[in-house]
């Protein structure tokens, strides 16, 4: 299996790149499309379809965090999951990308146990790092073991994403980025960055 992952900038699977996003994420968890689009116009972000030939059978959203990629989107069709096109996608990500960070729900039910379990079968670590963000706690998770997460690379998920102060403050206004919580595994708060 061979797949393609094509630019949203020079791609003609604009619209299905677009619906998937949107029905695969949860409002409260995604910006405005047409930010995630301007973003993509800069150099720090790639948002991608993914293709198989050329059927459409996903989206992936990610933010060069300088020395690490942070994966902020991905999501395959619904109708093509469990066809090992997620476990591929990821595949080509650590090929490409030596560092790849993402956040996930903390496990608590069944369905984020099991996301949770085909990323660590997909080569992801468990970082122990965690932050609250809107009262949901996230986890970190890491294809380098040996990659330093800290509050500051995380927060460059959102301050990386465009060079523009007037998208970065929206960015900051969409998801309250001064107020989210970092914390680790015993629910102290990380060593702050804006204490030194």
């Amino acid at each position: 299996m061979y797949l393609n992952h094509i630019d949203y900038n020079n791609t003609h699977y604009k619209k299905e790149l677009e619906e998937l996003y949107l029905s695969a994420f949860p409002d409260d968890e995604r910006f405005p499309f047409w930010l995630i689009k301007r973003c993509a116009e800069e150099n720090n972000v790639k948002l991608n379809a993914i293709l198989d030939g050329e059927q459409f059978i996903g989206m992936e959203y990610i933010v060069n965090c300088d020395n690490a990629y942070y994966l902020m989107y991905f999501a395959i069709d619904e109708k093509l999951r469990n066809k090992n096109y997620g476990s591929k996608t990821l595949a080509d990500l650590k090929e490409k990308y030596e560092t790849i960070f993402l956040s996930i729900e903390k496990p608590c039910d069944e369905i984020t146990k099991k996301r949770k379990n085909f990323y660590l079968k997909n080569g992801f670590f468990e970082t122990n790092k965690y932050y609250e963000d809107t009262g949901v706690e996230y986890e970190i998770l890491c294809t380098n073991k040996e990659y330093m997460i800290t509050e500051e690379n995380v927060m460059k998920r959102y301050t990386n994403m465009s060079e523009s102060p007037l998208i970065r403050e929206t960015i900051g206004k969409i998801f309250n980025t001064d107020k989210v919580v970092f914390l680790d595994n015993s629910k102290t708060l990380f060593p702050s960055n804006k204490s030194k």
